[in-house]
């Protein structure tokens, strides 16, 4: 009888852990998220609440609320964005544009392509975030972010002139955005236009002295002021050609033949 009550009350312990690791995973879901019998009727639980935590710039959370949306709504293109992009701002460059990618493949979208060109950017590799960039423009020419994307892209390839025309298009958008004359401001750095780009660099820093990076490797603006003066060389001002002394210019030579030949003339007339 003892064995039997014994057996008894070790199968009773023994059920008692799943039930008690079950109790705490629905605690930790339903905070807003649902639970694992009842997962919200659609994402946008998980969306707002990714939001709000890219909102106050907490990548970690952002990055646990959309892993976990995604586990019930996997072909959600917003999570998935939220996702990339969370990704992105910790430095996992490849898996993020791992995933921007699918989202795009779901709902291509200017925003989509921007998310992942800058992942793009982050790995150096400037052509594939020039396609994205122009892709994005191609989708909607009045979305501001792409061309950000675009004059970092050709900035990167050193085709200086190109970014500022495509940064001056972001601006022309967004006059307020301190990111684009943050951005405008190292190309005029690394044009040799030294004195633009601090006065660039003083407007982004005004705008908003600590706005979110798009990525941990990007160097602020107030880091591009201060090593200003040590990384910006002055462009080469192009030399005028000075005629020599001891050298009459062609064009005189023929004028000063010229006035005698009619002196000639006007003296065998009289």
């Amino acid at each position: 009888m003892k064995k039997a009550i014994l057996i008894i009350l070790c199968i009773l312990f023994c059920l008692t852990v799943p039930v008690g690791a079950v109790n705490s995973l629905t605690a930790t879901l339903s905070v807003g998220t649902g639970t694992p019998e009842m997962p919200p009727q659609n994402a946008s639980v998980y969306i707002s609440e990714a939001k709000a935590a890219v909102a106050d710039r907490n990548w970690t959370s952002a990055l646990l609320i959309t892993t976990r949306g995604t586990t019930w709504y996997p072909d959600d293109a917003d999570l998935l964005c939220l996702q990339g992009y969370s990704l992105r701002k910790m430095g996992q460059y490849e898996k993020s544009i791992d995933v921007v990618s699918k989202a795009i493949l779901l709902d291509p979208q200017p925003v989509r392509y921007a998310n992942r060109g800058y992942g793009y950017l982050a790995l150096g590799n400037y052509s594939a975030a020039l396609t994205d960039a122009e892709t994005g423009i191609s989708l909607n020419a009045n979305y501001t972010t792409t061309y950000g994307v675009k004059a970092l892209a050709l900035d990167g390839m050193g085709k200086n002139p190109e970014a500022l025309v495509a940064i001056d298009q972001a601006l022309a958008l967004d006059p307020e955005n301190a990111h684009y004359w943050h951005v405008k401001g190292t190309i005029l750095a690394a044009s040799g236009n030294c004195a633009d780009a601090k006065e660039v660099l003083e407007r982004s820093l005004a705008l908003d002295p600590d706005y979110a990076l798009p990525y941990p490797g990007f160097i602020s603006a107030r880091e591009n002021l201060v090593t200003l003066t040590s990384t910006c060389t002055p462009a080469a001002v192009p030399a005028t050609a000075v005629p020599s002394p001891t050298k009459s210019p062609a064009g005189a030579g023929i004028a000063v033949g010229g006035l005698i030949g009619a002196l000639f003339i006007a003296g065998m007339r009289k």
